[in-house]
C-alpha cells in the first residue's frame, strides 16, 4: 500500500506544479526533485509491500517512506494554500502589502528547508534498500506476501440472494422440512459452522423458499453481529412483521424496551412467524434476545446462524442443530468454473486450465467464500500463464489454513490477502477507502465514486471523465468479488454496494496497518444526559470516520464512551472536534445509525478552521444547535460536501468560498423541521463554484428576488430540486453538460422548450428528468419532444396528461417510467408495452381514470418491476405471454379492482407480490385461512414472496436516483 501512497504523492506533486505554479514560484525546482526521488523509490515498494509482514525492520522502513510521501504532499499543499490566501485577501495598504511579501519570503524559506529535510529522509531510506534485499519490481509484476488471520464477521441482507451457488439445495431441503413440517416441535433451528462456510447463503435460500413463504404469515431477517443493540434488533423485527405508519413509528419510538419486546412476542403468538437471526456470536446475546420469542408455545420458528456450536445448543436444547458440509472437490471446481468463466461452460480455455484450476480449488479447503473470491481473482486473469502464476502463490497462502482447518478459519484470510495484493495501487486505495463505512452499511455508489475523485485517488485515463474511471474501478472490485452489489438501477448500473464481513475485516485490518484512516466510535449504552466529548487529533492521520451511537470492532483505532453524571438532562451528546497543531485531514465522514429516525447525537462548535487541506466532508443527518461556523468557508480545498438530511439553523452562506467544490448536497432541513430554507443571496453562494458538477438544493428553498447566474456553473452535470417558480428554466440552457435534472413547480411543460431543442447539447446529454407538479395539462405534442433525448433512461412526470404519444416518440433508451396523477382517459398499456427497454414502470395515484387495462401477449418484453395504484381500475387483463420477465408486482390502493388476473399464474418469473390497502374481499381471495385456499390463491401460489398488509396502508415514498424502486415505511 505504500506503493499507492507514493504513487499518488508523485501524481499530486506533479498536479501542484501545474495547477499552483504561480504560488510555488521559488520552490518548484525542489518540488520537482522530491518528485523524482519518490518516483525512483516507487519501483522498490511493490516488493517491500509484499514482504513487510515477514520482517519488522522492512515494515518500519515501508512506514517511514509512506510518511515521507505524506509529508511532502502536505508541506507543498499547505504552502500553496497560505500563499494563495494572502494574495487573494485584497490587501490595499502598502505597509500591509510589504508585510505580506516579507511573510511570503519567510514562508518560502521555511518550506524550502522542510522539503530539503524530506528529500534527505528519502535519500537515507534509499541507501538502506540493498541491506534489506528489497528488489525493484516493474509495472505489472507482483510478489507474494503473507497476511495475518482475519477475524470473521458475518453480516447480511436478506434481499441480496446469490443465485450462483453449488451444493446448497440439499441442505436447504433439510432445514425447510424442520421448519414447516407440523410434527417438528423444535422452536429454534440453528446453522452453525466456521466462517465462510456459507451459513448466511443457506439461510437466505431457506428464507426465500416457496414452501417456507407459504407456511408462515410473517417474516423478519436481522443481522445480530458481534456487537449489537438489543432494542435496534427487536425493533427491526417488529417493523418487518408490521411496517408501521409514521404515527405508529413515533409511538414505537416512545415505548420502553420491555414494551417493544412484548409487542414482538405477542405477534408471534398470534401468527406463524419466521425470524432469521443471522450471525449470533455469544450465548449472552441470545439470552438478551430470548424474551422476544414464545418458544415451544406457538407455530413461530427461529432460524439462527452462528460460528459457535455452544450458542446453537444454548438457544434451544431440544432444537435442531445443523452443520453444513464443506464443498467437495468436484463442487469446489464447479463453483470455481462458474465464477472464473462467467458461467460459460463452452469456453475452450476451461480444458487447458482444468488441472491447474482443480488444484487451486482443493487448496480452498471446501469453503465457498474462498472459492468465490478466488474465482473473482481468476476471472480477470485469462491465460494459463496467469493461472500458473497464481497457483504458485496460492499454495503458500492456503497451506497453513488447510493444515489448521478444523481449528480455525485461517485459510480464508489468505485468499482475501491474495486478492488484495493482486490489486493495482489505484484499486488498493479505492478498496481501503471503503473502511470508512460502518458494518452492514449500504454504500451509495454515486457518493462513493465522487469521494474517490475528490480525494484525488482517481487519475484521468484517456478521454474518460474521472467519475467514469472511478465507476470502472468499482466494477472491477465487484468483479473480483471484493465488493458486493446491493441494489441496481433500471439501467443495470449499481446503485448501492457493501462489503462482505470477511472483506470488511480485511479492509479494516489493512487500513489500520497502513495508517490509512482513523475510526472513532461512540456507543450509547443507555440514555445519557448532555455532555461534551472532545475528539483529539492523532498525528499524521489523513482520514477519519466518526460513528455516533454505534459499536465498533476491537480493531478500531479509537473508541470512546460518553457518560454523564446527571441523567435528568437532555439526552444529547455534544461532540467537539479538536485539531491539535493542525491535522492534515483529507476526509471526514460522520455516520448515524440507519435505524435512528430521531438523531440523539449532535456536533457542537464544529471546529474546522485548522482542517485546511480537507477534501471530503460528510455531515449527513447532522443536528446542530448553533449555526454552522464560518470556518467552513476556509476549507478551500474541499471538493465534496454533504448536508443531506441534516438539521441546520440557517443556510450556510459561508460555503461561498469553496471554489474547488465538485459535489454539494444541500438537502438539509431547518432546525424546526418545518418551514422553508431562506437564502436571499444564492448567486453569491454558488456563483463562484466553477468546478461544481453535482448540486442538490434544499427541498424547500426560498431565495426571494435572488437570481442565480446559472451560466457560470458550466460544469454542472446534476441539478436537483430546481424551483421553476423562483427561477426560469430557460436560464439552464447554458448548462450544456447537464445530465440529470429535477425540477419542481413547473408552470408549463413548454418551459422546457429552451433545453429540449434538437440542436441543444442538453437534449443530447440528458439521462434523467424529474418533473414534479406540472401545473398545466401536458399535451401529446409536448411529450414528443422527449424523443430528442437519445440517452434519457429515467422519466418521472407528475401532472395531468391529455394523451400519450405513440411509443416511437418516447426516448429510445427509456428504462424507468413513473407517471403520477396523469388522469389519462385511455388505457396507456398499448403504448407503454411497446417500449422495448422499459424495466421499471410505476403508475401512481390515478394515472388512469378508466376501468380496464389490457396487457397483451409479448408486451413489456423486459419489464421487471410493475406497480399500479388507481381508484378507478376495476379489471386487469393479462394475456398469456405478457411481461415474460416480470419479477415484482405491486398493487396499491386499487380499491375498485375486483381480483388478481387469472393469467398471473403463467408469469413464472414473478418473485414478489405486494398488496397494500386493498378491500378485505380482495385480500381474502388470495389467502389461505385454516387450511382453506381463497378463490384466487391458485393464481399466485407459485410466487415465493407474497406480502399482504390489511390493517394500515404504509406510506410509500419514491426515492430519487439514489434510491430503490420504492421504500415501504
Amino acid at each position: 500500500m505504500a506503493e499507492a501512497i507514493v504513487s499518488f504523492a508523485v501524481e499530486r506533486l506533479g498536479d501542484l506544479l501545474i495547477q499552483e505554479a504561480s504560488f510555488l514560484h521559488g520552490v518548484n525546482d525542489k518540488v520537482a526533485e522530491i518528485q523524482v526521488e519518490l518516483r525512483r523509490m516507487k519501483c522498490f515498494l511493490k516488493d517491500a509491500d509484499a514482504i513487510q509482514n515477514e520482517d519488522e525492520t522492512i515494515r518500519n522502513w515501508v512506514a517511514e517512506i509512506r510518511e515521507a510521501a505524506y509529508d511532502a504532499e502536505d508541506t507543498v499543499e499547505t504552502f500553496a494554500f497560505k500563499v494563495a490566501r494572502r494574495r487573494r485577501s485584497g490587501l490595499q495598504n502598502i505597509l500591509k502589502r510589504y508585510a505580506c511579501i516579507l511573510s511570503e519570503f519567510k514562508a518560502l524559506h521555511e518550506v524550502g528547508t522542510e522539503i530539503d529535510a524530506i528529500k534527505n529522509r528519502i535519500s537515507s531510506l534509499s541507501t538502506s534498500l540493498q541491506s534489506y534485499n528489497i528488489k525493484s519490481i516493474g509495472e505489472g509484476e507482483s510478489s507474494g506476501s503473507r497476511n495475518e488471520r482475519q477475524r470473521l464477521l458475518r453480516r447480511s441482507y436478506s434481499h441480496v440472494v446469490d443465485e450462483d451457488t453449488v451444493g446448497v439445495e440439499g441442505n436447504a431441503k433439510i432445514l425447510v422440512e424442520q421448519l414447516v413440517q407440523p410434527d417438528k416441535r423444535c422452536s429454534v433451528v440453528s446453522i452453525w459452522g466456521m466462517g465462510g462456510l456459507g451459513k448466511t447463503t443457506l439461510a437466505k435460500k431457506v428464507y426465500h423458499h416457496g414452501a417456507v413463504r407459504r407456511h408462515f404469515d410473517c417474516f423478519a431477517w436481522s443481522s445480530v453481529s458481534q456487537q449489537f443493540n438489543i432494542r435496534a434488533v427487536v425493533k427491526e423485527i417488529l417493523f418487518k412483521f408490521m411496517p408501521p405508519s409514521r404515527e405508529q413509528r413515533k409511538e414505537i419510538e416512545k415505548m420502553g424496551d420491555n414494551e417493544v419486546l412484548k409487542r414482538v412476542y405477542r405477534i408471534q403468538e398470534e401468527k406463524k412467524c419466521l425470524v432469521i437471526l443471522d450471525d449470533v456470536w455469544t450465548t449472552e446475546a441470545w439470552d438478551m434476545l430470548r424474551p422476544a420469542f414464545p418458544l415451544q408455545k406457538a407455530g413461530s420458528k427461529i432460524l439462527l446462524t452462528t460460528r459457535n456450536k455452544a450458542v446453537a445448543s444454548h438457544a434451544d436444547p431440544q432444537g435442531f442443530l445443523y452443520q453444513p458440509k464443506c464443498l467437495t472437490e468436484e463442487e469446489s471446481w464447479e463453483l470455481l468454473q462458474r465464477r472464473a468463466f462467467h458461467r460459460n461452460d463452452n469456453d475452450p480455455t476451461i480444458n487447458n486450465m482444468e488441472e491447474v484450476g482443480k488444484e487451486m480449488a482443493r487448496y480452498c479447503g471446501g469453503l465457498p467464500l474462498a472459492v468465490v473470491v478466488l474465482g473473482g481473482l481468476l476471472a480477470t486473469n485469462h491465460t494459463l500463464h496467469d493461472w500458473e502464476r497464481i497457483r504458485r502463490n496460492i499454495k503458500s497462502y492456503l497451506m497453513r489454513g488447510k493444515d489448521n482447518y478444523k481449528q480455525q478459519d485461517s485459510g480464508v484470510s489468505y485468499v482475501l490477502a491474495l486478492s488484495y495484493q493482486d490489486l493495482s495501487y489505484h484499486l488498493k486505495s479505492c478498496f481501503l477507502y471503503l473502511a470508512h463505512f460502518p458494518e452492514d452499511y449500504e454504500i451509495r455508489t454515486k457518493s462513493l465514486v465522487r469521494m474517490w475523485v475528490a480525494e484525488g485517488i482517481i487519475s484521468k485515463v484517456g478521454e474518460q471523465t474521472m467519475e467514469d474511471v472511478a465507476e470502472g474501478y468499482l466494477d472491477e472490485l465487484i468483479q473480483r468479488c471484493m465488493v458486493q452489489v446491493g441494489r441496481t438501477g433500471s439501467n443495470g448500473r449499481v446503485k448501492t454496494c457493501q462489503l462482505h464481513d470477511l472483506m470488511r475485516d480485511l479492509c479494516l485490518s489493512k487500513a489500520k496497518e497502513e495508517n490509512f484512516l482513523e475510526i472513532i466510535g461512540f456507543q450509547q449504552v443507555e440514555t445519557f444526559s448532555s455532555s461534551m466529548v472532545t475528539i483529539p487529533a492523532l498525528d499524521k492521520v489523513r482520514r477519519r470516520a466518526i460513528y455516533l451511537d454505534q459499536s465498533l470492532p476491537v480493531e478500531s483505532v479509537a473508541e470512546a464512551r460518553a457518560v454523564s453524571k446527571n441523567k435528568d438532562e437532555d439526552a444529547n451528546i455534544y461532540v467537539k472536534l479538536n485539531p491539535e497543531n493542525g491535522t492534515p485531514l483529507r476526509s471526514l465522514l460522520i455516520f448515524y445509525p440507519p435505524e435512528e429516525e430521531t438523531v440523539h447525537w449532535m456536533l457542537r462548535k464544529l471546529d474546522l478552521k485548522k482542517f485546511t487541506l480537507l477534501r471530503v466532508l460528510s455531515l449527513e443527518k447532522l443536528s446542530l444547535e448553533e449555526k454552522l461556523p464560518k470556518a467552513i468557508g476556509n476549507l478551500v480545498h474541499l471538493k465534496f460536501l454533504s448536508f443531506k438530511h441534516a438539521n441546520l439553523l440557517r443556510f450556510p452562506s459561508s460555503i461561498r468560498n469553496l471554489g474547488c467544490i465538485q459535489t454539494l448536497d444541500l438537502r438539509f432541513f431547518g432546525s424546526s423541521g418545518d418551514g422553508p430554507i431562506i437564502c436571499s443571496r444564492m448567486n453569491e453562494v454558488i456563483g463562484r463554484m466553477k468546478w461544481l458538477r453535482h448540486l442538490y438544493l434544499p427541498f424547500d428553498l426560498r431565495v426571494g428576488n435572488g437570481k442565480v447566474q446559472w451560466g457560470k456553473l458550466s460544469n454542472l452535470e446534476t441539478l436537483k430540486y430546481f424551483d421553476a417558480e423562483q427561477w426560469d428554466i430557460k436560464d439552464l440552457a447554458h448548462l450544456t453538460k447537464l445530465q440529470k435534472l429535477n425540477v419542481m413547480k413547473v408552470k408549463s411543460f413548454k418551459e422546457l422548450d429552451a433545453i429540449l431543442k434538437p440542436s441543444h447539447p442538453i437534449s443530447s446529454n440528458l439521462r434523467s428528468l424529474h418533473l414534479f407538479d406540472v401545473r398545466t395539462k401536458v399535451e401529446e405534442i409536448d411529450l414528443k419532444q422527449l424523443s430528442r433525448c437519445p440517452h434519457l433512461y429515467k422519466l418521472y412526470l407528475r401532472g395531468e396528461i391529455s394523451n400519450l404519444p405513440g411509443h416511437s416518440f418516447f426516448p429510445p433508451n427509456l428504462t424507468e417510467l413513473i407517471l403520477f396523477s396523469s388522469n389519462l382517459k385511455q388505457d396507456p398499456t398499448p403504448i407503454l408495452e411497446s417500449l422495448l427497454n422499459l424495466t421499471i414502470l410505476n403508475l401512481r395515484y390515478d394515472f388512469y381514470i378508466g376501468e380496464e387495462m389490457v396487457f397483451s401477449k409479448n408486451g413489456f418484453p423486459r419489464l421487471k418491476d410493475l406497480m399500479i395504484s388507481s381508484h378507478f381500475v376495476k379489471r386487469l387483463k393479462v394475456d398469456k405471454g405478457a411481461m415474460p420477465n416480470l419479477k415484482y408486482l405491486g398493487i396499491f390502493e386499487c380499491v375498485s379492482l375486483e381480483m388478481v388476473p387469472e393469467e398471473v399464474k403463467y408469469i413464472t418469473t414473478l418473485q414478489t407480490l405486494d398488496v397494500f390497502g386493498m378491500p378485505k374481499d380482495f385480500i381474502r381471495r388470495l389467502q389461505v385461512i385454516n387450511g382453506k385456499e381463497g378463490e384466487d390463491f391458485y393464481k399466485v401460489q407459485h410466487v415465493p414472496s407474497i406480502r399482504i398488509f390489511t390493517k394500515s396502508v404504509p406510506s410509500i415514498t419514491l426515492i430519487d436516483d439514489e434510491g430503490p424502486f420504492l421504500y415501504v415505511h
